[in-house]
């Protein structure tokens, strides 16, 4: 399922050069993400972000520009799931993408413990139930993980060996 939802870029999200500050479109990446979400899941869910990745701005916004976002999950893992959201400008009839990522976001407990997140998912999703098209951002998802965990084993390790 594809979720899409389009915001306007007014004066208070311009930075002085009269351009879309990158810290505002991640905050609307960040929420219409987790908008698209929760409509897979039950009622109940509890997410938070936990990582975006692949950040890419394509292409500068000015005011009155209109933005669209496209989002589709794309992962789920043991207590997260990932979705792969796209951002285009609306100009003259056509829609060009100015932006991408991947923004994944992990299921908690009431005492903010991982949650299993298949319980609550509405539909089965997994590798053997994804279209060959979702196929190709499991596997980017994948790898962006495993550097995750390797990077923060490196991280550990050098802080150990410094005491």
């Amino acid at each position: 399922m594809i979720s899409e939802s389009t915001l306007l870029v007014r004066p208070e999200h311009l930075n002085h050069h009269g351009y879309l500050f990158g810290g505002r479109l991640l905050e609307w990446l960040d929420e219409q993400a987790y908008i698209a979400a929760i409509q897979h899941l039950k009622s109940k869910a509890n997410l938070v972000t936990v990582a975006i990745d692949r950040v890419e701005f394509k292409v500068s916004v000015r005011q009155g520009s209109l933005l669209k976002f496209r989002s589709m999950m794309v992962h789920v893992g043991r207590t997260s799931l990932t979705l792969f959201t796209q951002v285009f400008k609306h100009h003259d009839a056509q829609d060009e993408e100015i932006f991408r990522a991947y923004v994944s976001f992990v299921c908690l407990t009431k005492k903010d413990k991982p949650a299993p997140v298949a319980p609550l998912l509405l539909q089965s999703f997994s590798l053997q139930t994804i279209h060959a098209d979702i196929r190709i951002h499991w596997d980017e998802v994948e790898r962006a993980r495993a550097l995750r965990l390797k990077t923060a084993g490196r991280k550990r390790s050098q802080s150990h060996s410094q005491f």
